[in-house]
């Protein structure tokens, strides 16, 4: 009673978590609303948060696992194509957008076909099976979309300013990291275990060169804007999932912005 009390205390930690980080973009997504531009940002991260949701809600279907996975990720997936939805209506690149998101739904499709396929036992798989795969696509997906963002260490160390990390958003990240190895841990689930014990390394690095490189000791330095002018721009882009979004395509003239931090999925395989 007592083991399984606190399975559910931590799946419920690991869902409100979970739902804070895909609701995360929704202010940037409401001031481009508002503005009706939707300026620097880029749809990747978006378009990111749908096929990580996506591909989640399969799996969480395709296991049984219906809390916290599949739920969380049916209004992940939701949100993700309400987003796009804003950004569609306000971007001026609506050619490079549509490529983008045909790329997205055309593997998607191709997912949902195989898990509607697997599903009915057409794949010679029983339903476990096709779920055990659906996992494995998800977690590489997890640590490709995660892994991203990672340019911006790579500025924090060329300009020595940290400047470039979303403190807040990192130490939010790295509580849903925490949340949902705990979960995995109690469920003795290495779907859940391996790919969160990099995530929280990861995020705990980032946390560390934020302490270094600390913005009120370590400003950009004086040729920062000049060297970041529009002739020399360098491309960031951000998708710290985890869902968790700083969405910027370039360094501009002013400090980088906080747009977009994605989602850090929880990564589950066991049939609940």
């Amino acid at each position: 009673m007592v083991a399984s009390s606190v399975l559910w205390a931590i799946k419920v930690l690991a869902a409100m978590t979970s739902l804070m980080m895909i609701c995360s973009p929704s202010i940037s997504v409401y001031r481009i609303h508002k503005k009706k531009d939707v300026g620097v940002a880029s749809v990747i991260p978006l378009a990111s948060l749908l096929a990580n949701g996506h591909m989640w809600m399969l799996y969480g279907y395709m296991v049984e696992n219906w809390f916290p996975i599949f739920w969380i990720f049916v209004f992940g997936d939701i949100a993700a194509l309400t987003f796009l939805v804003v950004y569609w209506r306000y971007t001026t690149e609506r050619r490079y957008v549509g490529r983008v998101l045909a790329a997205v739904f055309s593997i998607l499709a191709i997912a949902t076909v195989y898990a509607v396929v697997g599903g009915f036992g057409h794949t010679g798989q029983s339903r476990y099976q096709v779920g055990t795969t659906l996992g494995f696509i998800c977690d590489v997906v997890a640590v490709c979309l995660y892994g991203a963002p990672m340019e911006k260490l790579f500025h924090v160390l060329k300009y020595r300013s940290a400047v470039f990390i979303n403190v807040h958003m990192v130490i939010a990240g790295l509580s849903n990291n925490c949340t949902w190895i705990t979960y995995g841990i109690l469920s003795t689930n290495w779907f859940i275990i391996s790919p969160n014990i990099l995530f929280i390394s990861l995020n705990s690095f980032t946390l560390v060169l934020y302490m270094v490189f600390n913005p009120k000791t370590h400003p950009l330095p004086d040729n920062f804007h000049r060297a970041t002018g529009p002739e020399c721009a360098e491309s960031v882009v951000s998708i710290e999932l985890t869902p968790k979004e700083n969405f910027n395509r370039k360094v501009n003239n002013e400090l980088p912005s906080t747009a977009f931090e994605a989602m850090q999925s929880p990564l589950e395989t066991l049939p609940w």
